[in-house]
């Protein structure tokens, strides 16, 4: 659907003013375009304008969005694009304000109350020491039975009186320095955890009469992936395999992906479209001019730091925050701060009586960053949502390919969907969590020809291997990816689907089959006039045995070698081929066996080295 206008980019970032309160509305996420390093997010909201100019907010947006990619339309509706506008907010802040206030009050009266605990106890510890000095009140005379009987009664119900107040007051204080602590924890978390900053646009809309309309948003944020791997799932005496193309899908976007649809791309958007320009390359300073090379640049640079300040007791109200000469701002009555940054500078905090202290403005659009003031020295801590804010998914194993499943070479170790130009669109609707962890999506399914056969190469393993070929694989569109493996509903374990190769038929192999058997043996260990060695010749005869054991007949295909020469002083004779299908250039002997069922077949072959030299070493 084309829209009406469209404003996109270029957006200013904590710039906003507005003449009169906008209207909120609620936008829902539509569609997920997911590349292999980011994803395209879609959003609808829907607005009532009034005639003239209506400035709407759309709240509640990840702080993770690249500015720069960010596009506003008219989807429906009679009005006009005239601005927008990008900021960050901590939703929560005025709820959060108030909790800190209430926390604060609190945790100022069980201050209070422990300290006049601590009071009382202290004039119970003088009055003890009154009571226990009272020995000598008799004087030089002494008293009568009666009467040190009397004393010594009042000073022991006085001295039980002072352990039983003194008590009841360190079980009261000890209570109150519990709820003091928790209360403690409870500001802790109002400060970290719960103050999510997220962003928001504001959209200034104009129209000649009061409209209903429909916006349509879309951004790119990078803390997203995929990545493709399939399912393939064989029956017995079944010719076709069953093959599922799936996909890992992974955000930590800081917003829910709940029942959107999703689409998966193997573009890549931050490349840019412009063909690039050729200048003159001048010699001998190798040097070009005027060549440029177009990349999508959706770096922002300045960053709005917030957090909050406080010191053992609370939040400060007043506490300076400062970013060279021209950008400062002050805490307000929840210690609460934001201020807007070029990143890469130094912000400082300072508060009159405590130590100063400052941090270096990283991330981007939000940075949180909570400060305790001291007498010694005052800590800036990172927020736990902070740490979340880049770097995220790099962490996650959806964007790293085992070695040992692409192989060694350079080339195979480039992303497939980095070279490709198509779009799946996943049916249905789809949830992925903002955990960062993979999430499987099912792309396509479908059943294709394939012919099985055994493959064995006893030089290497001793096991004989089913492999599935598939013709005319390159219809299907695969991409790279691992292939988790079903033999009759059993896991045999994975696979990996090379989609670069050029050969026609692709060769997928499914895992080791117990019933055949395979044996290699050198033959001189059996005769020694099958081993001639001089100084300047070796011969070798191999003997290989394959047996099947099963109560079927399979085909079995035995690839064995020889010495390839690249020298002109070292000659290889290829003496018996034993009946193989002979390749001189890769010295590879293959041989095409149709097996009976318990049918045993042994293939011999040799050959020799002539060289002059003696120290090589034949196989």
């Amino acid at each position: 659907m084309k829209l009406k206008n469209i404003l996109a980019g270029c957006l200013s970032f904590g710039a906003i003013t507005a003449f009169a309160a906008p209207v909120e509305t609620q936008s829902k996420i539509n569609e997920v375009m997911v590349y292999s390093n980011g994803a395209m997010v879609k959003r609808t909201a829907k607005v009532n304008v009034k005639s003239g100019v209506t400035e709407v907010k759309i709240p509640l947006l990840t702080p993770m969005l690249e500015q720069n990619s960010v596009q506003v339309g008219v989807k429906s509706g009679n009005a006009t694009l005239s601005s927008i506008d990008y900021d960050v907010e901590v939703p929560g802040q005025k709820q959060i304000g108030k909790e800190v206030v209430a926390l604060t009050k609190r945790a100022s009266q069980l201050r209070d109350s422990i300290d006049i605990l601590q009071s009382k106890s202290e004039v119970l510890d003088r009055e003890r020491d009154l009571v226990l000095k009272s020995d000598n009140i008799g004087g030089d005379n002494g008293f009568t039975a009666p009467t040190l009987q009397s004393i010594a009664s009042y000073v022991r119900n006085d001295l039980n009186d002072i352990i039983t107040r003194q008590y009841d007051y360190q079980k009261r204080m000890k209570k109150y320095q519990e709820e003091l602590t928790l209360n403690e924890q409870k500001m802790n978390l109002l400060y970290g955890k719960q103050m999510e900053p997220m962003s928001f646009l504001l959209v200034k809309l104009e129209s000649s009469a009061a409209s209903n309309c429909e916006l349509e948003i879309n951004y790119f944020v990078e803390d997203a992936a995929w990545m493709p791997f399939y399912e393939a799932r064989i029956a017995k005496n079944d010719t076709k395999l069953h093959l599922v193309q799936k996909a890992y899908v992974s955000q930590a976007t800081k917003e829910k992906w709940d029942n959107v649809k999703l689409k998966l791309s193997q573009n890549d958007p931050t490349v840019s479209n412009e063909k690039p320009e050729l200048g003159r390359y001048i010699v001998p300073s190798g040097t070009y001019v005027g060549r440029s090379v177009h990349t999508a640049d959706y770096t922002n640079p300045y960053v709005k730091i917030m957090g909050v300040v406080r010191d053992w007791k609370g939040p400060l109200k007043g506490a300076l925050v400062t970013c060279g000469d021209d950008r400062k701002t002050e805490s307000d009555e929840n210690g609460y701060y934001e201020l807007l940054v070029p990143i890469n500078k130094s912000v400082s905090f300072s508060y009159s009586g405590y130590n100063s202290t400052s941090c270096t403005a990283r991330g981007k659009n939000v940075m949180v960053r909570n400060v305790r003031m001291d007498n010694n020295s005052s800590k800036i801590t990172e927020s736990e949502v902070g740490s979340h804010y880049y770097n995220y998914i790099d962490q996650n194993r959806i964007k790293r390919v085992s070695q040992s499943l692409m192989g060694s070479d350079m080339e195979s170790n480039i992303p497939q969907m980095a070279i490709r130009n198509s779009v799946a669109d996943i049916e249905g609707k789809n949830n992925i969590p903002a955990d960062g962890a993979d999430h499987e999506v099912v792309v396509k399914d479908f059943s294709v020809d394939a012919e099985y056969n055994y493959y064995a190469v006893p030089k290497l393993s001793k096991d004989v291997y089913l492999v599935a070929s598939i013709p005319n694989w390159k219809k299907l569109d695969l991409l790279d990816g691992a292939v988790k493996l079903f033999l009759n509903n059993m896991y045999m374990g994975e696979s990996f689907i090379n989609a670069r190769q050029t050969e026609d038929t692709l060769n997928l192999s499914i895992g080791k089959d117990k019933e055949l058997a395979v044996d290699r043996k050198d033959m001189r260990t059996y005769s020694s006039k099958n081993l001639i060695k001089t100084s300047d010749k070796v011969e070798r005869e191999w003997l290989i045995t394959v047996k099947n054991n099963k109560t079927e007949s399979v085909k079995v295909t035995v690839e064995d070698q020889f010495p390839v020469s690249t020298v002109d002083d070292i000659k290889v004779v290829l003496v018996d081929n034993g009946g193989a299908e002979v390749d001189e250039k890769e010295g590879k002997v293959t041989w095409k066996l149709n097996l009976k069922p318990g049918e045993k077949k042994e293939l011999k072959f040799s050959y020799s080295v002539k060289s002059k030299r003696t120290d090589i070493t034949v196989e």
